[in-house]
């Protein structure tokens, strides 16, 4: 007779909203949403832009864009996601619309630049 004893039970918590676990080299670090200013899709991995770097997930852009669009994040191209408190500028330059955020220029397309328009009004008028 061989008593096996039982593992001990870890609680499984939901992911902390606050933060995303990013991994390089080993190490896991928890960077908060809040400091996340766009993300870039690059194939099947998404790149989280921070003031202090950058950060390469294997999280699809659709599933960020859905989990963050509580949070002020909107999708300004196929590629890109910004969180609206980090633009500084809305740019229309003969016909095509583009953001800053810090010294970064990322261009909107058209699909998505009147929303993203109506969306910066609304939080500066309302």
């Amino acid at each position: 007779y061989v008593y096996k004893s039982q593992a001990p039970r870890i609680p499984v918590h939901e992911p902390d909203p606050d933060h995303i676990a990013v991994e390089l080299g080993g190490v896991t670090r928890f960077v908060a949403v809040d400091d996340i200013t766009h993300v870039e899709a690059q194939g099947d991995y998404a790149r989280l832009h921070t003031d202090r770097g950058s950060h390469l997930v294997r999280i699809p852009l659709s599933t960020l864009e859905e989990r963050w669009r509580s949070r002020g994040f909107v999708r300004i191209h196929r590629r890109h996601l910004v969180a609206l408190r980090h633009i500084g500028e809305l740019r229309l330059d003969a016909g095509t619309v583009s953001v800053l955020i810090g010294s970064e220029e990322l261009q909107v397309s058209r699909r998505h630049a009147r929303e993203l328009r109506d969306l910066l009004m609304r939080r500066t008028t309302g």
